[in-house]
């Protein structure tokens, strides 16, 4: 287990002294993917320093399996540093190097024998997916090749830990999607624990089952995904669900607003589903139940988290008040949330 207690830190600059950390409280369990999600400068990869030992907090702790980072000398720092494997954006790669060499180097540097090396190479490559690309160099390589190769690389001497940092931000979307598959896939057969930092809430809604929201250097949310999902607390969290949501879309109030423009007329509601619930007939249900009603689609998603789906629907009704009122109360009494954008 992974506890941050209470850690702080800060810098003193010239004239002032800078806090990139404050007072952080989180715990990670063993065999989790755990996500860390914040714009730049949120205090993300100051964390990781940090736990990397790179770093040591100007006050509290931060211990793996009972072991507090800072308090380790530098040989037990360098044993330790072994059971964490870092992957990075722009890959680090050695371009004079081979994929196979590249994997390798790691254990050479850790002093293991060249037949030993070749054989852990050789399975980290298949592990993957890039068998039968052993002996090209990182230029001849797509980015999402290159990055399966910063993996590969990452998990030579066998982590207790992988810190994926912001590791596909430089990647397309569907690329992307490839890379965070193979991370699941990596979680389940080796039971790594895996710390996800990044700024696309795609990447944790996808991957992560718990979450720690950062914003100028504080945690200000944490908990399960899909619970994040359902319902964001704070603003920062619901920028960011909204991003995941509309792509294109800065601000959730902005959305709403282009919403009550487009469709001023009649009652617009908001259908939030969770799980099985986004399987059912719910709308076609209702319509049969009021069919003096009238009802528009203004937009609709579902997302998969690793805890469920969640799924929202955005619709115009058409009718009398009376009639909106009595649909939004039998949404609500099928176990649908029914949230009232506008009434028209």
């Amino acid at each position: 287990m992974i506890r941050f207690k209470n850690v702080n830190k800060k810098y003193k600059l010239d004239k002032s002294i800078l806090t990139a950390v404050k007072d952080v409280n989180l715990e990670i369990n063993d065999g989790e993917i755990f996500g860390i999600i914040g714009y730049s400068g949120a205090g993300k990869s100051t964390l990781v320093r940090m736990l990397d030992g790179l770093e040591a907090p100007t006050s509290g702790s931060i211990e793996i399996n009972g072991k507090d980072i800072a308090k380790l000398s530098s040989k037990e720092l360098r044993s330790q540093r072994k059971k964490v494997g870092m992957i990075f954006q722009h890959f680090n790669l050695l371009w004079s190097r081979t994929i196979q060499q590249n994997i390798e180097l790691p254990l050479e540097i850790a002093g293991i024998d060249k037949e030993q090396r070749h054989q852990k190479a050789e399975k980290l490559i298949e592990l993957v997916g890039l068998k039968g690309r052993e002996n090209d160099y990182p230029s001849e390589l797509s980015g999402g090749q290159k990055q399966r190769v910063g993996i590969a690389r990452a998990l030579a001497n066998d982590p207790e830990i992988l810190i994926s940092d912001e590791a596909t931000s430089a990647l397309d979307p569907q690329t992307t999607d490839e890379i965070l598959d193979l991370l699941l896939e990596i979680n389940k057969k080796l039971n790594l624990t895996i710390l996800l930092i990044t700024h696309e809430m795609h990447a944790i809604r996808k991957t992560a089952s718990k979450v720690a929201v950062m914003q100028d250097g504080q945690v200000v949310e944490t908990g399960n995904v899909y619970d994040i999902f359902q319902n964001p607390q704070q603003d920062i969290t619901k920028r960011f669900v909204n991003e995941d949501d509309n792509p294109n879309a800065k601000d959730l109030s902005m959305t709403v607003d282009e919403i009550i423009k487009n469709y001023p007329n009649g009652m617009v509601i908001k259908l939030t589903f969770k799980g099985t619930q986004s399987q059912q007939p719910v709308v076609s249900q209702m319509i049969r139940e009021f069919d003096s009603l009238e009802l528009n689609i203004v937009e609709g998603s579902i997302h998969q988290t690793q805890g469920g789906s969640i799924g929202s629907l955005v619709l115009q009704l058409l009718g009398t008040p009376e009639d909106q009122n009595k649909a939004v109360e039998y949404l609500k009494s099928v176990n649908v949330e029914a949230e009232v954008i506008n009434r028209g």
